[in-house]
C-alpha cells in the first residue's frame, strides 16, 4: 500500500494512491474499534476499551505499516 506512494508517476497518481490508502485506513480503524471493543475487551482482560476513534486510527495506523502495507 504504502510503496504505491512512493512510486507514483505524477501528481494525480500520487493523490489517488494517498486517497485509497487513507479510505482503506480509516475503514480498517471502524472494524478494528468495533472488534477490539466488542470482542476483544470481553475475552482479554488485560485490554481496556478504545474510547476515541483517533486511538483506533492510530493503531490501524500502526498495524499497516508493521504488515508493510
Amino acid at each position: 500500500m504504502f510503496h504505491n506512494l512512493i512510486g507514483s508517476a505524477n501528481i494525480t497518481d500520487f493523490l489517488y494512491n494517498l486517497s485509497i490508502t487513507l479510505a482503506i485506513i480509516i475503514i480498517s480503524a471502524f472494524i478494528l474499534m468495533f472488534l477490539w471493543n466488542r470482542v476483544l475487551v470481553q475475552y482479554v482482560t488485560v485490554c481496556k476499551p478504545i474510547k476515541g476513534l483517533l486511538d483506533a486510527f492510530l493503531m490501524s495506523l500502526t498495524i499497516s505499516i508493521i504488515r508493510g502495507y
